[in-house]
């Protein structure tokens, strides 16, 4: 690892709208791979879009995107591995203060605190929540996926971005790398005696992310070459296909480990980052609930020592001195002493400095840290030994804090018995926010659990009782206080529960909120709303005429405000459909036409909700796409459209019926899940259960579970997900889709017993039935973020043994167009998309097959079907593209669009590629093939 100068500024947009400032970013599936680079910036794809978006909204009316006053940069850049040279860009006295935005899970935020638990266990770095720290980073969400400044940037909040796929530990662990002051390992001004780039083999444009530093830039502090850092790349970052290396050690040996891993910190990026940081060269982070901590210095030795001890939120320290020798002035301890602080660094409140013989009483702390340092410079011997111990409960007495479980985020330890007891101000409530909840399940929370009360002590009104891993809605006391109880027995341990408090005031009450029609209390504040047939004004109290209603009637249509002509701007509709108790609201969409695309809907979209209060998401909807049924869990729906003030389209059309549910009582009579139909309902079981005979009770399927899948995209899971999988699981999945297409894996949660072999629990996928794709077990790091079948059908095999279990696996699959092909002498059919006859295909669409016949045979093929946009002569929109044996334009046999079929095809090679591609309109049925063998 090597030191830099932060001398680089970034690309100013906008004249001052964009600040000067060094950022670190990668693509999703790994912080250190970019997929573009601008003279000394590095920039994925996405952002020179956004740079091109922003450039071309000075001559149109589209949208600049809102960018929150803390990330006022482009968003998207990667820079070259190394640490800040410039003292200025260091943390103070390497504390980082952060923040976490609400958006992300609790499973989210508990990664991003181990992560920073893991840069303390072996650094001097503290990682403290923000309070009035003017530096301070944010953990976030960008379109770059990972992205971070590199050091401190010295103007208050900065970003760093955790995007899709990039919540995994060792990634997080990676981008706070760059956030305390290091770049990338493979640009050491001395790097090429180690390793060796192939440049020939690195995607176009892309050369500068291999750029070599000067040894202005860089100083390694005497550190070697660090092929094992956190901050490495891989050996095929930016690579022209996955099995080309792009760089590689120059020497190939059994102690040069694999580059660009992402599991955790290499002993030399611990010692450089003590080195950067100045880290005294005694002392240690302590993480555990209780220890002991002693240190001995020879007479005529200077020592400066320093020791951390973190607890839980909640909990505080007791500390003893139990040994103390140390030769200085009794009452000055000038020289050599012990000195300890209440909080997390040097200058947290002095608790006492010590010297002398003498023990100081037992010392315990306000918060959950302590900091301790030893310092010598007499010429006679000098020791003290102590321990701690982090100590839950408690009482607590402010108006807004954060408490977690003991050893939070992770697993919290046996046989704990702690009570809080929190006290706001008068005339408040205490409420509660949970963002996380994992504790031992029981249907009466007979274990392990978490107990509220209603005052002040264990005699008032229980509020809850809280266990597994559903979090409860906000919990709000009637007094200025309330009690908090944690229990566990000595079993099963878990992660345990983190949560925020408050002192709540029910504004409504007060008269004051200036409500037109309805104020609604929230937590922490509160909201208008108004009555059916209105909306809220802009300004957040008044209630205009609105669009939407009440609907009661069996069956009904809705649409947007003047369908089928465009919609106006500005416009907020809500409908609410009301069935009667034990009905169930089936909602089915006949068109819909909208601003955005279906994964982000931040424009114009209708969203469905359900439920007590309406708080269930449905879904929310835009583009054009049609959304799949839905089938309410109550007897109530709410529809709710909106428009900005910008791209108008037609809107939507929709469609809603009422049909009883059977289901609501007794469950229909079913032992395990009753599932409502139209007009009937159905039975089904657990995982590792089947139906029995009689239709309605479930037994154990000894046989092993088997699943056979045939839609275009769903979610298998082992198992009792999310409970721990049972012993002797044999399990298969088999996923099938259209032909010509393949399916795509990918596993969201993973925790399978370990083993290098996999030998005891494993997962195996095969495509077809005799070709292994690959054989797993261990956590999420140790399955790739993608596998993909050769062909039409994907197989996963779950084995579990009779000894140790976990939670098992979550995974998604998907349909995915393209790919290889065999053609034979038997007729085989393909299809434009995986769910043709059943939708039209989808925009933007960009597959290839390649059909392959027996070598000197040529390919035969005849569209049985064809529906595609009229694209006129040139096919500009949707396009088929028929090419004999190469992609290149004097072998294109043809491009075809409309809805005429094209002419039967024979190559004059073996071999045929199809390409089909769609723009981002209209989309039509698609089309259908056949093809074969054909001798020549």
């Amino acid at each position: 690892m090597g030191l830099g100068l932060l001398s680089i500024l970034c690309v100013t947009l906008f004249n001052a709208v964009w600040s000067s400032s060094v950022i670190s970013s990668g693509l999703y599936a790994d912080p250190s791979k970019a997929a573009y680079r601008d003279a000394d910036i590095a920039c994925d794809t996405g952002g020179l879009a956004f740079y091109r978006n922003l450039l071309r909204s000075r001559q149109t009316t589209r949208r600049i995107p809102h960018i929150p006053s803390y990330s006022r940069f482009p968003r998207t850049f990667r820079t070259r591995r190394a640490a800040t040279g410039d003292l200025s860009r260091l943390w103070q006295d390497g504390v980082i203060p952060y923040q976490i935005q609400s958006n992300f899970t609790a499973h989210q935020k508990a990664i991003f605190v181990s992560a920073m638990r893991h840069w303390e266990n072996y650094t001097c770095i503290t990682f403290v929540e923000r309070t009035t720290e003017p530096d301070f980073i944010v953990f976030t969400q960008r379109p770059c996926g990972c992205c971070s400044f590199v050091g401190r940037e010295l103007r208050g909040a900065q970003a760093i971005s955790i995007g899709k796929n990039c919540d995994k530990f060792g990634i997080v662990v990676h981008e706070l790398g760059h956030v305390i002051g290091f770049w990338h390992e493979h640009t050491r001004p001395d790097r090429d005696n180690y390793i060796q780039i192939l440049s020939e083999n690195i995607k176009e444009n892309h050369d500068n992310n291999f750029a070599k530093m000067t040894l202005t830039e860089i100083n390694s502090l005497g550190e070697e070459y660090d092929f094992s850092s956190i901050m490495h790349y891989a050996r095929n970052t930016f690579s022209k296909s996955s099995d080309l290396d792009t760089l590689v050690p120059k020497t190939l040996t059994a102690d040069i480990p694999e580059i660009g891993q992402r599991q955790r910190l290499s002993v030399g990026d611990i010692i450089q980052t003590n080195k950067l940081y100045k880290c005294p060269s005694c002392g240690a982070t302590h993480q555990e609930s209780s220890g002991t901590i002693s240190f001995n210095a020879s007479g005529g030795v200077t020592k400066q020592c320093q020791w951390r001890i973190t607890a839980a939120y909640g909990e505080k320290i007791n500390l003893n001195i139990t040994s103390l020798t140390i030769t200085d002035t009794p009452d000055v301890c000038s020289n050599s002493f012990l000195e300890i602080r209440d909080g997390h660094f040097k200058k947290s409140p002095l608790i006492g400095r010590y010297c002398g013989s003498k023990l100081p009483p037992a010392i315990k702390s306000t918060g959950n840290r302590l900091w301790l340092a030893f310092e010598t410079k007499s010429s006679e011997d000098s020791r003290f030994a102590a321990s701690f111990e982090a100590m839950c409960g408690g009482k607590i007495n402010t108006n807004a804090g954060h408490l977690t479980s003991p050893n939070y985020p992770d697993d919290y330890h046996p046989n704990k018995n702690c009570v809080w007891v929190i006290t706001v101000s008068q005339g408040y409530t205490v409420g509660l926010v949970f963002d996380y909840l994992e504790i031992e399940s029981h249907d009466d929370c007979v274990y392990d659990h978490l107990e509220i009360r209603d005052g002040g002590d264990k005699n008032a009104n229980v509020l809850a009782m809280l266990c597994g891993y559903n979090l409860p809605a906000p919990i709000k006391s009637t007094s200025n206080q309330i009690y908090i109880k944690f229990f566990s027995d000595d079993s099963v341990m878990k992660r345990g529960f983190s949560l925020n408090f408050i002192a709540e005031i029910d504004e409504c009450a007060t008269g004051t909120h200036g409500c037109e029609q309805i104020c609604i209390n929230t937590m922490g504040g509160y909201k208008c709303d108004c009555k059916l047939g209105y909306e809220l004004h802009s300004d957040g109290k008044k209630c205009e005429d609105a669009c939407g209603g009440y609907l009661e009637s069996q069956t009904g249509t809705l649409y947007s405000p003047s369908f089928p002509d465009t919609y106006p701007p500005s416009k907020t509709c809500v409908w609410e459909i009301k069935a009667p108790e034990q009905y169930k609201i089936t909602l089915t969409f006949t068109h819909i036409d909208m601003e955005g695309r279906n994964q982000e809907c931040e424009y114009d979209y209708v969203e469905v909700t359900g439920g007590a209060g309406y708080n269930k998401p449905y879904g929310r909807f835009c583009g054009r796409e049609l959304p799949d049924a839905i089938t309410s869990d109550s007897n109530s729906l709410q529809v709710k459209f909106n428009s900005d003030d910008s791209v108008q389209s037609t809107g939507f059309q929709a469609e809603y019926f009422i049909d009883k549910d059977e289901c609501a009582i007794r469950r229909g009579g079913c032992q395990h899940t009753c599932i409502n139909t139209i007009g009937s309902y159905m039975c089904a079981c657990h995982n590792g259960y089947t139906l029995h005979e009689n239709k309605h009770d479930c037994k154990e399927d000894v046989e092993g579970c088997r699943h056979y899948l045939n839609d275009h995209k769903g979610v298998i899971v082992s198992p009792l997900w999310p409970k721990y999988y049972p012993s002797k699981s044999n399990c298969e999945w088999r996923i099938t889709t259209a032909p010509g297409h393949r399916i795509k894996l990918t596993f969201d949660e993973f925790s399978i017993e370990p083993h290098d072999q996999c030998v005891y629990d494993y997962i195996e996928l095969f495509s077809a039935p005799s070709k292994l794709l690959g054989k797993y077990c261990g956590g999420i790091s140790d399955v790739p973020s993608d596998i993909i079948s050769d062909e039409e059908e994907l197989i996963v095999k779950f084995k579990s043994d009779d000894s140790v279990q976990r939670h098992g696996f979550q995974a998604a699959y998907s349909s995915v167009c393209g790919g290889d092909l065999n053609a034979t002498s038997e007729r085989k059919t393909i299809y434009s998309h995986a769910k043709y006859s059943d939708q039209n295909y989808p925009n933007n669409a960009r597959c290839e097959w390649t059909i392959k016949a027996s070598p000197g045979a040529k390919v035969s093929l005849k569209f049985t079907t064809f529906d595609l946009e009229d694209g006129k002569d040139e096919c500009g929109y949707d396009v088929v593209e028929l090419y004999d044996g190469v992609k290149e334009k004097n072998k294109l046999l043809g491009s075809y669009c409309d809805v005429q079929l094209p002419p039967k095809t024979v190559t004059t090679s073996d071999k045929l590629i199809i390409v089909f591609n769609t723009d981002n309109t209209v989309t039509w049925k698609g089309f259908a093939a056949e093809y074969q063998e054909v001798v020549a």
